[in-house]
């Protein structure tokens, strides 16, 4: 306790030594008795407040105290409540934008994860950052400029997936089992897709080949947590087209071609996340992929991929019967798993996909 005396009765600027110092020291001790001095800062009238009042305080207190804030609010309900009635999300959005969103240091990296420890499996605080700040601040973080292509230092790579697990946190919503947790689930999913993160997502996830792999696979997976089970959503993705003029593509097709290209195994595995989210409880979605298989013209005569102006199921098609033509086994591997989302529990999009498996092992026949 005396710590924390000597940390809440500094306060001239004589005692800046003292506070410095004192902080640092409670932030070593929170590493190895974390419980036991959670429990002694709530005993500590206004104890909170002042940590929060120093946010504000010179940039070496400041950056301290963020550190202090975010081991203490680490699995600490309680203390996680009086930190966000205290102006935390204020707060710690105006220190992401004085230090540059995520182009900012590492001082960005500490508010994100202060952030995330208020936000996670909570829904209440969720619903203050939505009715307080909005998204607004949390979107700037993500926005990046198209054709960056070296702008992607480790630090600011860093910033970004500190953000993006942000939306990963608002996509899942309140603690499994608790009652409403689909409810703050759908209510950010909509107010998310209100403030265009779809493109953003997407300019991240699928247009930006040249950015870390980590940040493109978060991006897709945070792609398909914001499209599953929303309708508005669906057909906002399915309607989507990405990439510059002339090369324009719809952003299911590009998807689709990270799955068959990528050569990264994790890269695959969030792509086809966002199809397994596209597909699941929207028949609509499934019939519309569906009704574009179909041969290619230039199909016949293709040895290896798909063309970029392919059709969607023309792609997937090529790709199903490419160990056939070419032997590439894994490309049809991993169409196949496309594939089973596209008919999972939809017997309209069984039936088409059936009688294009007979017309297609007739034709291979004869042409044999």
């Amino acid at each position: 306790m005396i710590y924390f005396s000597l940390l809440f009765g500094s306060k001239t600027e004589e005692d800046f030594y003292v506070r410095y110092y004192t902080i640092q020291l409670l932030t070593a001790l929170l590493t190895n008795s974390l419980k036991r001095l959670q429990e002694a800062i709530l005993l500590i009238p206004r104890g909170i407040t002042v940590l929060m009042d120093m946010l504000m305080d010179r940039e070496v207190i400041r950056n301290e105290a963020l550190l202090l804030l975010t081991y203490l609010t680490r699995d600490a309900e309680e203390i996680q409540k009086i930190v966000v009635f205290e102006g935390a999300f204020e707060k710690l959005f105006s220190i992401i934008g004085e230090e540059g969103f995520s182009d900012g240091g590492v001082v960005v990296q500490d508010c994100l994860e202060l952030l995330n420890n208020l936000i996670r499996n909570n829904a209440s605080n969720q619903m203050l950052l939505k009715e307080t700040m909005g998204f607004d601040p949390l979107i700037s973080i993500l926005k990046i400029r198209r054709g960056s292509a070296f702008n992607f230092t480790q630090q600011k790579t860093v910033n970004l997936l500190g953000a993006l697990h942000t939306v990963e946190l608002l996509l899942m919503g309140g603690p499994p089992g608790e009652t409403g947790k689909d409810t703050s689930k759908i209510t950010n999913q909509t107010a998310l897709a209100q403030r265009n993160i779809l493109d953003h997502l997407l300019l991240l996830g699928v247009e930006s080949q040249w950015a870390p792999v980590a940040l493109r696979c978060t991006a897709l997976r945070c792609i398909g947590s914001l499209v599953l089970r929303n309708p508005q959503n669906l057909d906002s993705l399915a309607s989507k087209q990405v990439g510059e003029e002339p090369h324009v593509q719809p952003a299911l097709n590009a998807i689709l071609a990270i799955i068959l290209r990528t050569s990264v195994a994790q890269e695959f595995v969030a792509a086809d996340y966002v199809f397994k989210c596209f597909c699941e409880t929207n028949p609509n979605g499934q019939a519309l992929l569906a009704s574009t298989i179909a041969p290619h013209p230039s199909q016949g005569t293709a040895t290896h991929g798909a063309s970029s102006d392919m059709p969607f199921g023309s792609a997937l098609l090529q790709a199903l019967v490419s160990s056939d033509v070419n032997g590439d086994m894994e490309a049809c591997c991993r169409a196949s798993s496309v594939l089973t989302h596209i008919i999972k529990d939809n017997l309209q999009c069984k039936d088409r996909v059936c009688s294009l498996a007979t017309f297609h092992c007739l034709n291979f026949t004869c042409t044999k």
